[in-house]
C-alpha cells in the first residue's frame, strides 16, 4: 500500500500528526506488522481526566528533517532544567556528522545529565526510534528506583521518629494537599554519570569527546539519527544542534556555520514544562465487558505546547508533543479482571514506554510483538489485573517517538477470567 493510500484509509478526526517525523518520511517494512493483535473496543466512554504541565524546558530540533547540507539546525540558551530531542537525516549524498553542543554562555557552571536516549544511526526509521526510547526509559527506571529506594528509607526513617515521639505528644493530622510531581531526578539524584564543570569550553553530549574534530556521531546518506535526553544547568547554556562534515570542528562550525531554514513543516522551537500528568478523576471501576479510552495526541486537544523557534523569532507548535513525557496516574477496583492496552489510532507507531504499579517499574515496549503497528484497531496489551486483589493506583509513562503518528488510545477494559485466556465462557446445566 502507499502512503497516499494509506491516509486515505484513516478516519478524518485521527488524521493529524502525519507530518515532520510521521508516516510523510518513515522507512516502512511491510512484513513487519502482520502479527494479530485484539480489535480495540467500539463501545466505550471516555474517562475524564486533570491535566498538570511540569518539567523541564524543551529544546525540540525536527525542521528541516531531511538536511540537505551542512549548518546550524537549532540553537537556544536554557537555564535549570532541560530537555533536548532531536530528529534528522542525512538527505545529501556524502557522509555527514550530527552534533549537539553545550556551552556556558558566560560564566562558570556546572551540568548535570539526567536520562539520555540515543538511537544508533539507521535507515530503519522504526528500529532506530524504538531503541532511543528503549535506552531513554532503561536509565529513567534506574533513576526512579534510585530514587523510590531514597524515599523509602525516608519514610522508614520518619516513621521511626513519630514513634519516638507518639507517647510524648499526639501528632498534628495536616490534610493533604495535591502536590505537581516532580520527575526531575537528575536534580536531587547526586550518583547520575557525567557531571562536567563547564569552563568556556563546550560540551559534545552524543560522543562526551573532549576533541572538536572527533565530536558527533557520522551520518551515513539517508541515515536518521533520533534521541532525546535530560540535563540541568546551574547558569544559561547555549545548546546548539548541527549538521557539519565529519572532520569539521564543531566549535568553530557553531559560530561560522550558516542557521538552516525550517522546511514545511515547523517543527522546532523552545517550550517550557515539557511533562504532561493526566490524572484519572475517579477510579476506574467496570462491569464485565466495559471499556474506557484516554486518547493522547489529538489535535483537537488544548495540550499541545506552543513555543517560540529561538532562531526566527516565530511562534510555533509542538505539534504532536514530540519530546513530551506523559504521565497517566490511574486506579482501578472491582471484581473482574482489567486489562490495559494501547492503541495506534493515527497511523504506525513503534516505541517504549513503562508501568509504574506496586512499587516496581516495567519497561515496555510497544507494541511487544512487533517492530510496530497501526492499522488503527488494533490493540496491544501492556498489563493485566487477574484479579481484584492486583488493582489499585498505577502510572503509564510514554513520550510520542519519532517516525511514528499520532493520536494513540489507552483502553481499560474488563472481562471475566475465562475471556481473559481466551477459554469462552461455559455453561452449567441446571
Amino acid at each position: 500500500m502507499d502512503i497516499m493510500t494509506a491516509l486515505w484509509k484513516i478516519p478524518e478526526r485521527i488524521a493529524i500528526a502525519l507530518a515532520g517525523i510521521g508516516v510523510l518520511s518513515g522507512t516502512f517494512l511491510p512484513g513487519v506488522a502482520e502479527a494479530v493483535y485484539k480489535k480495540a473496543p467500539e463501545e466505550y466512554r471516555d474517562v475524564p481526566v486533570t491535566v498538570i504541565n511540569s518539567g523541564p524546558t524543551l529544546l525540540f530540533s525536527d525542521s528541516p528533517e531531511t538536511v540537505y547540507g551542512t549548518g546550524i539546525l537549532y540553537k537556544d540558551v536554557i537555564s535549570g532544567e532541560g530537555r533536548v530531542f532531536f530528529h534528522h537525516v542525512n538527505g545529501t549524498k556524502e557522509r555527514l556528522k550530527l552534533a549537539i553542543m553545550v556551552r556556558p554562555v558566560d560564566k562558570i557552571t556546572y551540568v548535570t545529565w539526567g536520562c539520555r536516549g540515543i538511537g544508533e544511526p539507521n535507515k530503519d526509521f522504526f528500529a532506530t526510534a524504538r531503541q532511543s526510547q528503549q535506552r531513554y526509559f532503561k536509565e529513567y527506571k534506574t533513576n526512579w528506583e534510585k530514587a523510590h529506594q531514597q524515599e523509602a528509607q525516608k519514610a522508614a526513617a520518619e516513621n521511626i521518629k513519630l514513634q519516638k515521639q507518639k507517647y510524648r505528644k499526639p501528632p498534628v493530622r495536616q490534610k493533604p494537599e495535591e502536590e505537581i510531581p516532580d520527575y526531575s531526578f537528575y536534580q536531587t539524584n547526586e550518583n547520575l554519570p557525567l557531571t562536567t564543570l563547564l569552563q568556556g569550553e563546550y560540551s559534545e553530549v552524543l560522543t562526551q569527546s573532549r576533541n572538536a574534530h572527533k565530536a558527533g556521531i557520522i551520518l551515513k546518506p539517508d541515515q536518521l539519527l533520533t534521541g532525546m535526553f535530560d540535563f540541568y544547568a546551574r547558569r544559561p547554556v547555549e545548546v546548539t544542534v548541527l549538521m557539519c562534515r565529519p572532520n569539521d570542528d564543531i566549535e568553530k562550525f557553531s559560530l561560522e556555520g550558516e542557521i538552516l531554514p525550517m522546511d514545511e513543516h515547523p517543527l522546532r522551537g523552545t517550550y517550557e514544562k515539557a511533562d504532561l500528568t493526566y490524572v484519572v478523576k475517579s477510579p476506574i471501576r467496570l462491569k464485565r465487558g466495559e471499556s474506557v479510552a484516554l486518547a493522547m495526541g489529538s489535535s483537537d486537544a488544548s495540550n499541545y505546547l506552543w513555543g517560540v523557534d529561538a532562531l526566527t523569532g516565530i511562534k510555533t507548535e509542538n505539534y504532536g508533543n514530540y519530546g513530551v513525557v506523559y504521565h497517566v496516574r490511574y486506579e482501578t477496583e472491582g471484581k473482574y479482571p482489567v486489562s490495559i492496552g494501547i492503541n495506534p489510532w493515527g497511523g504506525n507507531f513503534s516505541g517504549t514506554g513503562a508501568v509504574i504499579a506496586k512499587g516496581k517499574m516495567e519497561l515496555k515496549d510497544l507494541p511487544g510483538r512487533t517492530l510496530y503497528f497501526g492499522e488503527g484497531d488494533e490493540l496491544d496489551e501492556i498489563r493485566r489485573h487477574n484479579s481484584h486483589k492486583e488493582a489499585g493506583q498505577e502510572e503509564f509513562l510514554w513520550s510520542p517517538p519519532g517516525a511514528s503518528n499520532l493520536p494513540i488510545r489507552l483502553f481499560w477494559t474488563s472481562e471475566s477470567l475465562s475471556e481473559a485466556l481466551g477459554l469462552g465462557e461455559k455453561k452449567t446445566k441446571k
